[in-house]
C-alpha cells in the first residue's frame, strides 16, 4: 500500500488547488471553511471527513484557519467513489483517533501503517452507506424547496419530517452539505429569482409583482432580505440595472 500521510500547518487558511493520482481522505481537526473543487463547495468543520477521488482538483480554505490530516493511497480496491464524499465521525471521534494513529507512527513499519490504514478505511465505509442515504433525503428536500419557493404558504417543517428523520437532525445535515439552513436555502432561490426577474421584466412587473412572485407577501420584508443577500434593495440594485442597460453597458 502506497501511503502519503501528512497533516496541514497551524493557522493555515488557503490549501491551492492540487490533485492526486490515488485517493485522499482528509480528517478536519480545526477550523470551519470549504473544500473547493470546480464545481462544489463542500463545507468542513471539526470532524468532517472528506474522501477525494483521484485527479480530482480540490483545495481547502478558511476565513480562520484550519487543520487537517490527510492520508492518500492506492485504496482503489476499498473505495469504488466516482465523486468525493463528505461525513462527519462519530460521537466517539473514532475517525481522528484513528487518523491521528496513522499520523504519529508514519515512520513505523509498513505492514503496520497499512494495518492502520484498512482499519481507518473500514470505520469510514460504516458510514458511507448511511450518509448517502441521508444525502439523498437532503436532495429531495433541497428540489422541493427549488420547486415551490414561489408558494407564500411553504411548509419546510413538513418537508424534514417528511423525510423520516428527526427534524433537529436532518436540518443539521442539510446545513453540513449546503452550507446553509433549509429557511436561508429557501431565501436564497427565491432572491436569485427576484434579480433575474427585475433584470428581465423590470419595465413591465412593479417591484412589489416580482414580490409576490417569488413567495413574499409582506413587500418590506421582501426587501430586508434581497438587501442582506445582493447588499443593496430591491429599488438600488433596479435603478443601477436600468442605468446600465441605458447606458448600453449591460446586454441582456
Amino acid at each position: 500500500m502506497d501511503l502519503q500521510i501528512n497533516r496541514t500547518l497551524d493557522g493555515i487558511t488557503t490549501y491551492p488547488m492540487h490533485k492526486h493520482n490515488n485517493y485522499e481522505i482528509m480528517l478536519y481537526l480545526k477550523g470551519t471553511g470549504h473544500l473547493r473543487t470546480k464545481n462544489i463547495n463542500y463545507p468542513f468543520s471539526p470532524g468532517s471527513i472528506i474522501i477525494v477521488p483521484p485527479h480530482t482538483e480540490h483545495g481547502s480554505t478558511s476565513e480562520y484557519g484550519f487543520k487537517n490530516i490527510s492520508i492518500g493511497g492506492d485504496f482503489e480496491n476499498l473505495f469504488h467513489f466516482k465523486d468525493i464524499v463528505s461525513l462527519s465521525d462519530n460521537s466517539f471521534c473514532e475517525g481522528k483517533m484513528l487518523a491521528e494513529m496513522i499520523y504519529n507512527n508514519r515512520h513505523k513499519s509498513h505492514s503496520y501503517l497499512s494495518k492502520l490504514c484498512s482499519a481507518y478505511i473500514h470505520f469510514i465505509l460504516q458510514y458511507v452507506n448511511t450518509t448517502k442515504v441521508i444525502s439523498s433525503a437532503v436532495g429531495k428536500i433541497m428540489d422541493e424547496i427549488a420547486e415551490n419557493y414561489f408558494d407564500y404558504n411553504i411548509n419546510i417543517r413538513r418537508m424534514l419530517k417528511k423525510s423520516g428523520y428527526a427534524e433537529d437532525y436532518i436540518r443539521s445535515y442539510f446545513k453540513k452539505l449546503t452550507g446553509k439552513t433549509p429557511v436561508a436555502f429557501l431565501h436564497d432561490i427565491r432572491i436569485k429569482h427576484a434579480v433575474f426577474l427585475i433584470e428581465v421584466y423590470s419595465k413591465t412587473l412593479s417591484l412589489q409583482q416580482i414580490a409576490e412572485q417569488c413567495g413574499y407577501t409582506d413587500y418590506v420584508y421582501f426587501s430586508k432580505k434581497f438587501k442582506s443577500i445582493t447588499a443593496v434593495s430591491p429599488k438600488e440594485y433596479k435603478k443601477s440595472f436600468e442605468s446600465k442597460t441605458d447606458t448600453g453597458v449591460t446586454d441582456i
